[in-house]
C-alpha cells in the first residue's frame, strides 16, 4: 500500500507571504542558536584536554551535548505536539540563553564540572530547538516538504559566518579581560539567542495551527485523510529507514568533526582556521540546503539519501588518511553535504508518514536515536584516535555508513514523498 501524502495541482504548491514570513523569521533564529552550536566542535575537543589534561576523553563535550539533545528530543516533542510548536522554542532558547555563561564560567575557573553543568544545559537547549525543522515542515505541503525545511536550515548558513566573529572576538576580548578565548567566546553568544525570543514571538500562527488547517493557506490542495495517515505512519518501513538513516548521517558527522578539531589543533593550526575549518563544514551542511530539499521534491528523498549517504563516507575518507589542512577541511565539507542530504531526507520522510498532532514526537524519536549515536561515537572516536591514530575514525566513519545505505535502498518509494510499507 502506498503511504501519503496525496499529490496536488502545481496551484497549490505557490507560497502565501505569510508563509514566507514565518520562514524567515524561524530561519533568523536557526542562524542565531547555530552560531553558537558551532562552538561544540570548533573548541569543545581543545577545551577538555585543557582541562582534563588527556586527549582520551577529548570527544566529551561533543558527546555531552548529543546526550543532552537525545535527553530532550522526545520530551519537547511532546510539548511541542500539545502546545505548539513555539512552546518548544521557547524552552529550547532559555535553555541555550543560561547554558552558555555556564560554560564560560566553568572555562575560565578551570572547572570541569561546571564545564560538564553548561554543555548539558546549552545542548539542551540546541536540542530543544530542533523542532524548528517540525515547524517548517507544518507550514508546507508535501510537494515542497522537502524544500521548505531547507529553508529553515539555511538559517544556520548565517550562523557559520557568525561564529567565526564570535571566535575572532573572543581572541581580542581575551587579552584586555586577561581570560582564556575558551571561556570568552560563550560570554558572548547570550548576545544573539536574546533576540531570538523575539523572532519567534513573532511567528504568527503557530506551525502546528497551519498544519491542521493547510488546506486553507494552500486551498487547491487536495483533502488528506490525517487519521490514516497517523494509523500507517506508527509501523511504516520508511520511517524505520529515516531513523537508519539519520543516526548514520548524524552519528558519523557529529564522530568526526569532535576529532577533527584536535587533529588541526595538533598541527599547530591557530583558533582562527579551526573555526574557518568548521565553518566550511557547517557550509557544506547548510549552504546546500535549498537545492537539496528541492532535489528531493523532485526526484525523491531516496536518492538524495543515498547520495548524502556516499558523499560522508568519501568525506571520512580524507579526514582519516590526507593529513593535510586543505584535504582534511575538504572531508569536513563533504561530511557536512553528506550529512545535508541524509538528514534533510529522513527528516522530510518522516514528517511525510506523520499527522501534525504526533509530528513533534515523531520527529523527536528520530532525533533520539540520531543524538544518541551522537553521544556514544564521539567517546569511542577518542579512544580510537588515541589507541590508533586519526586513520581509525576514517575507516569507522565508512563502517558506519553500510547497514543505513542498504536500509535506504530497499525504500520503495513511488513518487516523492509516496512509499511503498
Amino acid at each position: 500500500m502506498a503511504l501519503e501524502p496525496s499529490q496536488s495541482t502545481p496551484q497549490a504548491s505557490s507560497i502565501p507571504p505569510l508563509i514566507r514570513r514565518n520562514t524567515l523569521l524561524l530561519a533568523i533564529t536557526q542562524a542565531v542558536v547555530g552560531a553558537g552550536m558551532q562552538l561544540i566542535p570548533a573548541l569543545g575537543a581543545i577545551s577538555v584536554v585543557q582541562l582534563m589534561g588527556s586527549t582520551t576523553w577529548s570527544g566529551l563535550a561533543t558527546a555531552l551535548a548529543g546526550l543532552a539533545r537525545m535527553l530532550i528530543a522526545y520530551p519537547v516533542g511532546r510539548v511541542s505536539d500539545s502546545r505548539g510548536r513555539k512552546a518548544g522554542l521557547y524552552i529550547g532558547l532559555l535553555l541555550a540563553l543560561f547554558g552558555s555563561p555556564i560554560i564560560g564560567v566553568g572555562m575560565g575557573a578551570g572547572s570541569f564540572w561546571l564545564f560538564v553543568l553548561g554543555v548539558l544545559v546549552f545542548g539542551a537547549g540546541v536540542g530543544a530547538t530542533q523542532q524548528l525543522r517540525v515547524a517548517a515542515a507544518d507550514m508546507y505541503p508535501p510537494q515542497r516538504r522537502s524544500e521548505g525545511i531547507s529553508f529553515v536550515l539555511m538559517g544556520s548558513l548565517l550562523g557559520a559566518l557568525l561564529s567565526p566573529l564570535i571566535v575572532a572576538l573572543a581572541e581580542r576580548l581575551a587579552v584586555e579581560v586577561g581570560q582564556s578565548p575558551l571561556a570568552v567566546a560563550w560570554f558572548i553568544v547570550p548576545l544573539g539567542v536574546a533576540p531570538a525570543f523575539v523572532f519567534t514571538a513573532l511567528v504568527r500562527p503557530d506551525p502546528k495551527r497551519i498544519a491542521l488547517r493547510l488546506r486553507d493557506y494552500y486551498p487547491q490542495l487536495p483533502p488528506q485523510n490525517v487519521g490514516q495517515v497517523h494509523s500507517r505512519a506508527h509501523s511504516s518501513f520508511p520511517r524505520r529507514v529515516a531513523i537508519w538513516a539519520g543516526i548514520a548521517a548524524q552519528g558519523q558527522m557529529v564522530m568526526l568533526m569532535a576529532m577533527t578539531s584536535l587533529a588541526l589543533h595538533q598541527q599547530g593550526c591557530s583558533f582562527n582556521l579551526i573555526s574557518l575549518s568548521v565553518t566550511l563544514h557547517v557550509l557544506g551542511m547548510f549552504a546546500f540546503s535549498w537545492p537539496v530539499g528541492w532535489l528531493a521534491d523532485r526526484i525523491g528523498r531516496k536518492p538524495v539519501m543515498l547520495g548524502g549517504l556516499l558523499l560522508s563516507a568519501l568525506g571520512a575518507l580524507l579526514v582519516g588518511f590526507t593529513g593535510e589542512y586543505a584535504s582534511i577541511t575538504l572531508g569536513t565539507f563533504l561530511v557536512g553535504l553528506g550529512w545535508c542530504g541524509t538528514y534533510n531526507g529522513a527528516t522530510t520522510v518522516v514528517a511525510d508518514t506523520t499527522a501534525p498532532g504526533e509530528r513533534g514526537r515523531a520527529v523527536g524519536i528520530l532525533d533520539v536515536w540520531s543524538n544518541g549515536a551522537g553521544t556514544v561515537l564521539p567517546i569511542l572516536a577518542g579512544f580510537l584516535v588515541e589507541g590508533i591514530g586519526i586513520w581509525a575514525i576514517g575507516v569507522a566513519g565508512v563502517l558506519l555508513l553500510g547497514y543505513p545505505a542498504l536500509m535506504v535502498s530497499r525504500l520503495t518509494e513511488v513518487s516523492p514523498g509516496r512509499y511503498e510499507g
